[in-house]
């Protein structure tokens, strides 16, 4: 007798993207404040496990439209462009999942691209900017940032099914904006280029200077303030210095490696100490300050398996990391008590005050020099002035209060599953070497910086 009952099981044991957690604390929402994410949005990613189309992932800086609507307020730069430059782009995803085109104001057809011009006219024609204003005054400076993720808009004004995507589902029908609290976000770091080890320079007596590649003998180590009462002038240690610091600390998303392959056979002591009781098969990094050191008998030449002409490649934060579309981070050499501003994935970067590269060109598109004092036109100059003193008010958007720096809680002596799988799927513990699951998401290295975000 056949079957008659054939079985379609819906699978549960989700892989995949998961969104981290950003910590964020208590905080106050906008009275009467009945957000909704723009149905404008490109899709960035999709959430495994509810297998919703996420718009804005949690933690980003956000803004409004001129239609009141929620968008990552990174599209404050990207509309800011020379009008020939693509601004915006719908993908194949963007037109399953009948996400409204910007310029037309109706579902996506097929996967096109815009170009400043483009959508500048298009907000012209509907209405949404004016005839003097272009596609960036479209969105606001930043009011907060996304406490979880925003999915994409569920069509229509929210509470009519017949104008929903699927009339029988509203994942979300509004959204909150957070402001005035506390969020804890990846530090991510940049990978440097292929460098000489050293600066290619010979082995000098000289002191330390922090950021000057060279390779240094223990005389020129104990020369140095720093560590003057660490190594003896003839101590059996020298060091390579890196040409950019703060170095980040050597994970399997943030790795240390040179042309020879010799640190790979070696292991990490936590000390200058350490280094000199151990020998040959050890080093040492003082990350803050971007020096290597390594034992050598004597401490007056390069070690066996080093070279001038050896090339060292490591990650820094020095230098700003591009941001990430998928998941909120912050970039660069944030110190406690920076400010911050946002960048153009909506991603947190300190603030660094430029006149000559502000934002508020007239064409659509920054600033590119200092005003010409001397003989510039005097509505030019007041121009630039105004466009910077709009963006020191309006661009800041919070300070960094300090960091987390992991593993903490011996969470890298904790077993947890997934360790073969992928970033996305591991479990925080053993399998990201006791790193939460956000930092190897974003590719970071060891720290979480603590942002107070505050920009009233």
């Amino acid at each position: 007798m056949a079957n008659l009952y054939n079985t379609n099981h819906r699978q549960w044991d989700h892989f995949g993207y998961i969104t981290p957690e950003i910590g964020h604390t208590e905080n106050t929402v906008a009275i009467n404040f009945e957000g909704k994410p723009a149905a404008w949005l490109p899709v960035v990613r999709t959430e495994s496990y509810t297998e919703f189309a996420i718009t804005v992932p949690a933690g980003k800086v956000v803004a409004l439209d001129r239609e009141g609507r929620v968008v990552p307020a990174g599209y404050k730069y990207v509309f800011e462009a020379a009008g020939g430059d693509t601004i915006l782009t719908y993908l194949a995803t963007d037109v399953t999942n009948k996400v409204t085109d910007l310029t037309t104001g109706a579902v996506l057809t097929g996967a096109t691209t815009y170009t400043q011009t483009q959508v500048t006219t298009a907000l012209r024609n509907r209405g949404l900017i004016s005839a003097s204003e272009t596609a960036r005054d479209f969105i606001s400076w930043p009011i907060g940032y996304s406490p979880y993720n925003y999915y994409s808009w569920c069509g229509g004004n929210g509470l009519n099914p017949g104008e929903y995507k699927q009339h029988n589902f509203n994942g979300q029908h509004g959204v909150a904006v957070n402001n005035d609290a506390a969020i804890r976000l990846p530090l991510v770091p940049a990978q440097e280029a292929v460098e000489t080890q050293g600066g290619g320079l010979a082995i000098a007596d000289t002191a330390i200077v922090f950021g000057t590649g060279g390779w240094k003998s223990s005389t020129g180590i104990h020369a140095t303030p720093l560590y003057t009462d660490l190594v003896a002038a003839d101590s059996d240690v020298v060091a390579m210095v890196f040409n950019k610091w703060p170095v980040a600390k050597i994970t399997n998303d943030t790795p240390i490696t040179d042309s020879a392959s010799t640190l790979a056979g070696m292991t990490e002591v936590d000390s200058i100490a350490a280094l000199l009781v151990s020998g040959s098969d050890y080093f040492y990094i003082d990350y803050d300050h971007g020096v290597l050191f390594l034992f050598e008998t004597d401490g007056n030449a390069i070690p066996t398996g080093f070279n001038v002409a050896n090339t060292v490649t490591y990650f820094t934060y020095e230098d700003a990391a591009a941001g990430s579309s998928t998941i909120a981070l912050a970039t660069g050499n944030i110190q406690p008590g920076d400010w911050l501003t946002f960048n153009n994935t909506s991603d947190y970067v300190k603030w660094t005050p430029d006149i000559g590269t502000c934002f508020g060109g007239a064409s659509g598109d920054s600033f590119a020099a200092d005003p010409d004092y001397g003989t510039g036109a005097t509505a030019t100059i007041s121009a630039q002035l105004e466009a910077f003193a709009e963006q020191s008010r309006n661009a800041v958007i919070g300070q960094a209060l300090g960091y987390w720096v992991h593993p903490r809680d011996a969470l890298d002596k904790v077993k947890t599953q997934f360790t073969v799988f992928s970033n996305a799927e591991r479990n925080s513990g053993s399998a990201t070497e006791g790193r939460p699951q956000a930092l190897p998401l974003a590719g970071a290295s060891n720290l979480e910086v603590i942002i107070n975000f505050c920009n009233r």
